[in-house]
């Protein structure tokens, strides 16, 4: 199954460009792909993906290495992001939060904000834990709907940001929720019930991992979703909601009260 973005169709779009933007996308979601595998991860013909992979490759954005023959991304990618700094509350509240939690539990930590009808994941420990289904750090979006990430913002969202994040996913793709075996009723029932238990936990949609996810509550308000990701062989949902939701839920509790801090502070530098 393709992990190109759905779009819908714009007379003004240039669709080579945004298929090398895809291209660019998977290759930062995975340690290098041949270009049989970019062919079929973004559903163009072989002679199509070969001919982008070149022209980045060109334009020095990736490189083919002679070991496996897969293309990986060059450090001239980060040129693209020039002038764009990261926001504090990351490297600075939340990723020593997500580091010390992933060498309790071991297993890989993330966090994400909400980007519309998708969730964007801001940051991971897979770079550091032992059991990483893959080593980059953040950057890509995942889905709204089908993720314990963005059932648990949506479960803790007030009832009108969820609804208008759910109609906004719908209008993206009409068939999300009958494509996974369920109707609008009942997925909303389910977010309620994602409240009350305080968590989501999930397989993830077309991937080979399971994870569960708690909000990170700011001033009152849902801030971010902090979950772990775990193989559906190592444990069970529920065993996995029996061991990461308690860790979870107490460094949640520590992000939001540092986030807190930390806008009180600007907000007081702001006024002077």
């Amino acid at each position: 199954m393709s992990d190109a973005p759905a779009r819908r169709s714009d007379s003004f779009s240039v669709r080579s460009l945004e298929r090398g933007l895809d291209i660019l996308r998977l290759l930062n979601r995975h340690n290098g792909l041949t270009v049989t595998e970019t062919a079929e991860q973004v559903s163009l013909p072989r002679p199509t993906a070969f001919r982008l992979l070149r022209t980045l490759e060109r334009l020095g954005y990736i490189f083919r290495d002679d070991a496996d023959k897969k293309y990986r991304l060059t450090a001239q990618v980060r040129s693209l992001s020039h002038g764009y700094d990261q926001e504090e509350w990351l490297p600075k509240i939340a990723r020593p939060i997500m580091v010390e939690l992933c060498k309790k539990i071991m297993w890989p930590v993330t966090i994400s904000t909400n980007m519309g009808s998708q969730m964007l994941v801001r940051d991971s420990t897979h770079d550091l834990s032992p059991f990483a289904m893959w080593r980059h750090r953040g950057g890509f979006t995942i889905s709204l709907l089908h993720t314990s990430a963005g059932q648990a913002y949506l479960g803790f969202a007030n009832k009108d940001l969820r609804q208008t994040l759910i109609d906004q996913a719908l209008l993206d793709d009409p068939n999300s929720l009958t494509k996974a075996g369920t109707t609008l009723q009942a997925y909303l029932r389910g977010l309620d019930k994602v409240a009350m238990d305080g968590y989501a936990a999930m397989k993830v949609p077309d991937q080979n991992h399971c994870a569960v996810a708690v909000p990170v509550i700011v001033n009152g308000e849902v801030f971010a979703a902090l979950g772990v990701t775990f193989y559906p062989t190592a444990m069970t949902l529920k065993q996995a909601a029996d061991s990461f939701v308690g860790p979870l839920k107490e460094s949640s509790g520590r992000m939001a009260r540092a986030l807190e801090s930390w806008r009180a502070e600007r907000a007081a530098s702001d006024k002077d």
